[in-house]
């Protein structure tokens, strides 16, 4: 009538269930590291295309201050105007994206200059941001590992 189980098959079904356990757990750590893999991909594209925005915008600035002798060949009428919609223009995009701006020259001055170097041409002799600005942008540049830098000066 009562069918009672003997402590072999008792433990045959624990094993069971355990290595059923196991399997879900190793399963669910493998796609856990998967997951994490897309992460970090997705924030490495991420500060890469960062990087070339800054970059982009630095060079677009560049050639927007070179076009502006080429205005000057228009009659002077509208190139009053010109020059005045296209001032403020640039004016407003520079102060919208000052930070990628200087990070992009920070970049530009890395390979052959140090910090120290760069904080006296950005800050001092451009007065492109602050001190502390500057110290910021350096910090970011680390954090997303596209500088390598040295605080000492550079004798040569």
């Amino acid at each position: 009538m009562f069918w009672f189980p003997t402590k072999k098959e008792v433990k045959k079904e624990f094993e069971k269930i355990r290595d059923s356990f196991k399997d879900r757990d190793t399963k669910i750590e493998q796609s856990l590291k998967e997951r994490d893999e897309k992460i970090e991909k997705l924030k490495e594209k991420i500060e890469s295309n960062s990087l070339k925005i800054a970059t982009l915008e630095g060079a677009y600035s560049l050639i927007s201050s070179q076009s502006q002798p080429s205005l000057k060949s228009q009659s002077q009428g509208s190139l009053r105007q010109s020059h005045e919609t296209f001032e403020t223009k640039l004016i407003q995009r520079i102060k919208n994206n000052k930070k990628s701006l200087v990070m992009a020259e920070i970049l530009k001055l890395m390979p052959s200059y140090s910090i120290i170097e760069i904080f006296e041409d950005v800050v001092k002799k451009k007065g492109l941001c602050s001190k502390a600005s500057f110290y910021r942008y350096i910090e970011s540049l680390k954090s997303q590992k596209l500088a390598e830098t040295e605080t000492k000066l550079r004798l040569e």
